[in-house]
């Protein structure tokens, strides 16, 4: 499979550390350049905005690595430039633990749960993914909340790897939770 980011096509089973390093300095080059624009133009609230957006960003990212499952936490990093279908929002609150759950399943399953979620999407509409990752010491949990309308049926994939899934689709809104230990 090939998504296309930023002019280029990038296959999703085989991305590398440089080309993820490459996406995001892309990514960060036009929120640098998104504020210079602003700050050019005179507008000083929207340059700040910008800013503080992108640094609040960066830090729920970072925040990641506290979940201690790096399969997991790539897949939730280069979301974006695999699923060019969804605009990501991120939200994390990770306390550092040791997980027992299987990370390359947890990774497997979320990236099976979105292509179905991609068949069953309209091209042409806006579809925004809140993630919300949570975690204590003993228990985690992914949540997606997906805004848009569906236009294909779903049907929730099994888990196979010692982790807990439910879903809940309602109109122009569907929920998806795997939490584990």
């Amino acid at each position: 499979m090939y998504e296309t980011v930023g002019g280029e096509k990038m296959e999703s089973e085989n991305l590398t550390i440089g080309k993820a390093l490459k996406f995001a300095r892309h990514d960060f080059l036009n929120e640098l350049q998104l504020m210079l624009l602003y700050m050019d133009l005179g507008k000083m609230p929207e340059a700040r905005r910008t800013l503080l957006e992108a640094t609040e960003r960066m830090r729920h990212e970072s925040m990641l690595e506290k979940l201690r499952l790096p399969k997991t936490e790539i897949w939730l990093s280069t979301f974006e430039w695999r699923h060019t279908t969804f605009s990501k929002k991120l939200h994390c609150n990770i306390i550092a633990g040791n997980r027992t759950t299987n990370d390359e399943k947890i990774a497997d399953y979320l990236e099976r749960l979105i292509d179905i979620l991609e068949e069953a999407v309209d091209p042409m509409d806006e579809y925004i993914i809140h993630i919300a990752v949570k975690a204590t010491e003993d228990q985690w949990s992914i949540q997606l909340i997906i805004e848009g309308a569906l236009v294909g049926t779903l049907e929730l994939p099994q888990s196979d790897g010692g982790f807990e899934v439910s879903g809940v689709l309602r109109e122009k809104e569907w929920t998806f939770t795997i939490s584990g230990r």
